[in-house]
């Protein structure tokens, strides 16, 4: 039986660390591998109405199978959104967003930001006060390539959502996300997942002491302290 800690919450830009530091806050899931056959452990989110064009990404993801008999890991990770970007190629499910570049944002305050190719360097303009507070904006410019990159948000350093680039388009998010656990015998961290997702449980990362223990009929129990 062996146990694994993935901790995320030191991963992002100072300003990030800094206000992760001020709050104290960061969540834990303990995901234990009770079934009959080792799997790849990994957490995504989803957001309500999710647009069809918004694909949820394996945001952490157990770097190799977790073994049997209660072997397990732990993902921790803090609340701090930032904005990303990536060369996706079209954006699909099992295509791996890597992210190129990122910057941190806030949903109530600097929540706004633009994609460009300007002097043929892409990248994201420092976020701003913009519409829609509450919502994370990203305004994607006339100088963008279609069909190459894909923009979207993170959380603790790694991406949740992305969609395609296209330009002269503007893309919403409202960061009200649910959080899942899965299984899977492939995977990896970034990669795009489709609409549906088997063996996944939803928890509630607010909750006391998370466990998600995979049972021998490969589904997930979700308990709290």
């Amino acid at each position: 039986m062996n146990h694994l800690t993935m901790d995320f919450t030191n991963i992002g830009s100072r300003r990030a660390l800094a206000d992760a530091a001020a709050t104290g806050q960061s969540y834990s899931i303990k995901c234990i591998n009770q079934s009959s056959v080792p799997w790849i452990f990994y957490v995504y989110q989803t957001m309500p109405n999710q647009p069809s064009q918004v694909f949820s990404t394996a945001w952490f993801a157990s770097p190799y199978m977790i073994g049997t008999g209660g072997s397990s890991i732990t993902f921790t990770w803090n609340i701090n959104y930032c904005f990303v970007w990536g060369i996706t190629g079209t954006v699909a499910p099992g295509v791996t967003f890597s992210a190129g570049g990122q910057i941190p944002c806030d949903p109530s305050v600097n929540n706004y930001t633009t994609f460009s190719m300007l002097n043929n360097t892409p990248s994201l303009s420092q976020a701003a006060p913009g519409p829609q507070s509450g919502s994370l904006i990203i305004s994607e410019d006339s100088s963008i390539p279609n069909s190459i990159f894909a923009t979207g948000i993170g959380m603790s350093g790694y991406g949740t959502f992305v969609q395609q680039a296209l330009a002269y388009t503007m893309q919403a998010y409202t960061p009200k996300p649910q959080y899942w656990i899965a299984a899977a015998t492939q995977i990896q961290m970034g990669e795009i997942l489709p609409q549906i997702v088997s063996m996944t449980a939803e928890f509630d990362p607010n909750g006391d002491d998370i466990t998600a223990t995979l049972g021998q009929n490969n589904l997930w129990s979700i308990s709290y302290k």
